[in-house]
């Protein structure tokens, strides 16, 4: 479990490394970045299915699918401005409360210390989305706001999936399918190579960050996630995704020199702090 553990947060983090450096390098459109992303993950998926038997789609699959797509779409535009570690941040942040939020309607009450935590996390988060000096512009800071909530969604219905991998198949093979229509009218768009700049919009090496995104990071990722999960348990499992936006972090500041100004680091560390102690306290 140690090796599949390190696995799924170093692919955690390195979809956002692997976005922003397609998008911010490459120029990569997002939706195609997306298109890319999903579809690959969807066709590694299923050949890894049908050894173990004939995939099929159901009415479930409807729901993870159009959580998986918001959160990728949002995801995705959100890194055409936002530097690595900040958007994995912000991303991680609203996924943790919006599933503490879900226990709590579930009867799992916050207080003292738990709730405090919250609310520390709370102000950093604020501070991510607020418009200031060198801190990201709300517009795309509040699209990966709307994908932690895609991310938290998709958590949620997974909770408890006793087919990891047919599961998550079915969510990729519906979140294809969703785009699929968006994807033809892009491409409508794109039609004319010579007056849209279509060959502009496809350069390879974004193309294949994508391929590494949706295959290894996103498919296989996602696959081993949903396989941990009921070992884990959700507190365990929140609190291992902790991690992942400091992993996110180094990992764009190591590739692609972006290093957070003093408030964005403030606002990370009450973020985690936060976030850390409300797991903390609930837990015990």
């Amino acid at each position: 479990m140690p090796l599949l553990i390190t696995f799924v947060l170093l692919a955690f983090a390195a979809n956002s490394l692997l976005c922003r450096w397609a998008l911010a390098v490459y120029e990569l459109d997002p939706l195609l970045f997306s298109a890319l992303r999903l579809g690959s993950g969807a066709l590694t998926l299923t050949l890894l299915l049908t050894f173990g038997g004939r995939p099929a789609l159901q009415w479930r699959d409807a729901y993870t699918g159009a959580a998986l797509l918001t959160y990728a779409l949002a995801f995705a535009y959100a890194y055409l401005a936002l530097d690595t570690g900040v958007g994995a941040f912000i991303l991680f942040a609203t996924v943790q409360l919006s599933l503490l939020l879900v226990a709590h309607l579930r009867g799992q009450r916050l207080q003292g210390m738990a709730l405090a935590g919250v609310m520390l996390s709370f102000v950093g988060l604020v501070m991510l989305l607020l418009p200031g000096n060198e801190l990201p512009d709300p517009g795309p800071s509040l699209l990966m706001l709307l994908s932690g909530l895609g991310w938290a969604a998709f958590v949620v219905l997974g909770q408890g999936s006793s087919q990891p991998l047919r599961d998550v198949q079915g969510a990729f093979v519906s979140a294809s399918l969703l785009l699929l229509p968006l994807l033809m009218v892009w491409l409508f768009w794109f039609a004319d190579p010579v007056t849209s700049g279509l060959q502009n919009a496809l350069p390879w090496q974004g193309i294949l960050l994508a391929l590494t995104s949706g295959v290894l990071a996103s498919g296989l990722g996602y696959w081993g996630w949903y396989r941990l999960l009921p070992a884990l348990g959700l507190q365990r499992a929140a609190q291992l995704q902790l991690l992942v936006p400091v992993l996110a972090t180094l990992m764009g500041s190591l590739i692609l020199a972006e290093l957070p100004d003093l408030l964005s680091i403030l606002a990370m560390a009450l973020i985690i702090g936060g976030v850390f102690i409300a797991l903390r306290f609930r837990a015990g």
